[in-house]
């Protein structure tokens, strides 16, 4: 649709929004990508810049690149930063209020991560083994007799 009739209202609103874009670079991409049939099969930002990477078009396309990451990164909605501030007041209750800032950030990226996570076979395995291998956590207990 748009390679008969390029979107002109939506650059302009774009480069307003972000005016570190080359307008007319951006604009010659877009109308290359509009109107290469190769391109059309490519649906959504995020299967657009994988397509554009992994045909090492991104140094091409670099303002379209830029763009894309942009979209792909900006949050739709701030839910899913609720989320993450609502996941760390579950974790950094009373008790956790003396543990390291990487800890806590490491235990929100597996309660925000959840899904992932259960996805991993044998995650737990996993984590105890690198737990293990990092230090040598064994108490020498000796057995005193008493006399």
């Amino acid at each position: 649709m748009y390679s008969l009739n390029f979107p002109n209202e939506y650059l302009n609103s774009a480069i307003r929004a972000f005016p570190f874009l080359d307008k007319n670079k951006l604009k010659t991409e877009l109308e290359i990508i509009y109107r290469r049939p190769d391109f059309r099969g490519v649906s959504g930002a995020v299967y657009l810049l994988k397509f554009l990477i992994e045909n090492n078009l991104h140094l091409d396309f670099s303002e379209t690149c830029l763009v894309l990451h942009i979209i792909v990164t900006m949050p739709m909605t701030t839910a899913e930063a609720e989320r993450c501030f609502s996941t760390l007041q579950r974790i950094k209750t009373f008790l956790r209020s003396t543990m390291s800032q990487d800890r806590l950030a490491a235990l929100a990226m597996l309660s925000i991560e959840k899904q992932m996570i259960q996805n991993i076979p044998n995650f737990n395995e996993l984590v105890i083994e690198e737990f293990i291998s990092k230090k040598d956590r064994r108490l020498q207990f000796q057995y005193k007799t008493c006399l």
